[in-house]
């Protein structure tokens, strides 16, 4: 088997249900996500381990989760970040498989012009707002007057073939012309869709009208004693209590509308990979950085192990010749797992203890664990145990017949064991990484109270208008 030419596709906030194939009560229309899971193997029970844009880009370009490469949230700099060329996926493809790598899209690093390995970078916003200026349209990358984290529905200011979802698509087409044919390549793709805004162009907007958007599910312990603090707060600052149920209904239809209109650009991109003969050499793996709650337990955004945030497609589809097709596996997987599945194809071992396992040799049974700066985690598929460091509050769902988190079984005395035995995992996987969220030997807990009247007064989502170089991602 010759040494592959990769396509590494990354969606923004995309959960693991709103996909075709997954068949869940989201209507999604997703045909070439959906072949490309014919054609290899989809992950049903993947996650990110620490559900947060920046740390999952450290932790997709590396194999090392949050918990290693020391960024639990945004704008941080970790032990591995800046990544260092030992252990960046595309340093090490180009420098010791003779790569040519090209990243197009939403990359997130910090500091923003950072390549991480990438040999050459089109930033999205950076320019794709240059590009919009040189088309006439200068002043309408989110003209609609909606910021990054503002999540009511709107429509694209600009028309569908100068958007951002159309642009990266023709920004990666444009590589596959220009690349060295002497050498294998790597194209990242970042697009900033389905994050909010939901702002679908034309005809993507409507194209939902006609379908059923289900109702958000809300857990039992949603407004009790059993709520984490940091959910109610989450709640209160984002408003997300205050949305209509007629709006709820059309956001999540233009939820939908961005995934789809993605997934039909991706048609070009498939075509042009094919037309020049590149498509049977060529792996394509497919992911998000994190989900979206999109109402779920009155919540949005990310930056919970609730399934809606922290539960993402990964579609891995590999050249004929390895014989790996129309495969289903219901094991965990992390987004961390993919830097080591492309250093094996590319015939290079992965550099350090990663917790990231080579998707192609995925053990049947597995505990996987996760980090946020409110929360963590561990899963063994079938039961998934959350502590939340303020007010110590614990969850414990069974995931396996209960997708949707909606009953919290922790302190039941059927689940105890259950739920000391992942405490107890969890607890060992963080002493062992040397984090500061274990002191003495216990899990850290903050109490506080909630002003709820100071957090209605703010609006951590912002709002921005027409920007130059699209900047404020923090607000």
């Amino acid at each position: 088997m010759g040494v592959p030419n990769i396509v590494y596709i990354v969606l923004d906030q995309w959960r693991g249900d709103c996909l075709g194939i997954a068949d869940s009560a989201h209507p999604l229309v997703t045909p070439h996500f959906d072949q490309l899971a014919y054609e290899g193997i989809w992950y049903r029970r993947a996650y990110a381990d620490c559900p947060v844009c920046m740390p999952q880009r450290a932790t997709m370009l590396t194999g090392f989760t949050g918990s290693q490469h020391g960024m639990p949230h945004n704008f941080m700099q970790g032990p591995r970040s800046p990544i260092p060329a030992q252990y960046s996926l595309p340093g090490r493809l180009t420098r010791e498989a003779g790569y040519q790598t090209k990243a197009v899209g939403k990359m997130h690093f910090y500091p923003e012009r950072a390549r991480f390995g990438f040999e050459d970078i089109s930033l999205h916003p950076n320019d794709y707002v240059n590009f919009l200026e040189e088309q006439g349209w200068g002043g309408f990358y989110r003209g609609h007057g909606l910021g990054g984290n503002e999540v009511y529905p709107a429509v694209s200011a600009v028309p569908e073939h100068l958007t951002h979802t159309h642009w990266i698509v023709d920004e990666g087409i444009r590589f596959l012309g220009r690349r060295d044919p002497d050498c294998p390549f790597m194209l990242w793709m970042v697009f900033e869709a389905p994050h909010s805004p939901f702002d679908p162009p034309e005809p993507f907007d409507r194209f939902y009208d006609d379908f059923e958007a289900p109702e958000p599910a809300i857990g039992d312990w949603v407004n009790t004693k059993t709520e984490p603090p940091a959910l109610t707060r989450q709640r209160i600052v984002n408003k997300a209590d205050r949305i209509s149920p007629p709006a709820m209904r059309r956001l999540r239809r233009h939820y939908y509308g961005q995934i789809t209109h993605i997934d039909y650009q991706l048609g070009r991109l498939l075509g042009e990979l094919k037309r020049s003969g590149l498509y049977e050499s060529t792996v394509i793996v497919v992911t998000s950085d994190h989900g979206e709650h999109l109402g779920d337990h009155r919540l949005f955004a990310k930056n919970s192990f609730l399934e809606s945030s922290a539960r993402v497609p990964i579609i891995l589809r590999l050249p004929a010749e390895h014989g790996l097709y129309n495969r289903r596996s219901d094991a965990p997987a992390l987004t961390a797992d993919i830097a080591p599945t492309l250093l094996e194809l590319a015939g290079l071992t992965p550099a350090g203890a990663l917790d990231g396992l080579s998707l192609l040799r995925q053990p049947e049974s597995r505990v996987i664990f996760g980090e946020t700066s409110d929360s963590i985690f561990a899963t063994d598929g079938a039961f998934k145990y959350v502590y939340y460091f303020e007010g110590g509050v614990e969850h414990l769902f069974h995931s396996a017949e209960d997708p949707d988190d909606l009953r919290n079984l922790a302190g039941q005395p059927d689940y105890a064991r259950r739920q000391a035995g992942l405490k107890s995992r969890l607890l060992a996987y963080l002493r062992q990484n040397q984090r500061p969220c274990v002191a003495d030997g216990a899990l850290r807990r903050v109490d506080s109270e909630l002003d709820i009247d100071a957090l209605r007064a703010r609006n951590s989502a912002a709002w921005r208008g027409p920007l130059r170089y699209g900047q404020g991602y923090d607000s």
